[in-house]
């Protein structure tokens, strides 16, 4: 058996940096709060924010994509499960993980 190596990517799926705004409104509050989208993959996205959500809260997320050649992006709209949180900058800055659940159009 190989040793273990806390650097190993555990995940199925491959992320892709994205470094986007995103809207993100609290499914339980229904309050609205913004920060950054910096990755996303095919069942899951990190976001980074001054929001602290709960464990398994839901949330709507709407990412803004960047122009391609002139022409706006369509965003990206889920419905995702907040599976992590941690704090970047003490009281300031927290980063979310989160399961895609929902696709919107």
């Amino acid at each position: 058996m190989p040793p273990f190596d806390p650097h190993h990517e555990r995940r199925g799926a491959r992320r892709v940096r994205m470094g986007c705004n995103a809207r993100i409104k609290s499914r339980n509050t229904g309050e609205t709060h913004y920060g950054e989208c910096i990755d996303l993959s095919i069942d899951g996205l990190a976001l980074r924010t001054s929001f602290v959500p709960q464990f398994g809260e839901r949330l709507l997320v709407v990412v803004r994509a960047p122009a391609v050649g002139g022409l706006p992006g369509k965003p990206f709209e889920a419905e995702v499960e907040v599976r992590r949180c941690n704090e970047i900058e003490r009281g300031r800055l927290y980063e979310i993980g989160a399961r895609i659940i929902e696709l919107k159009s």
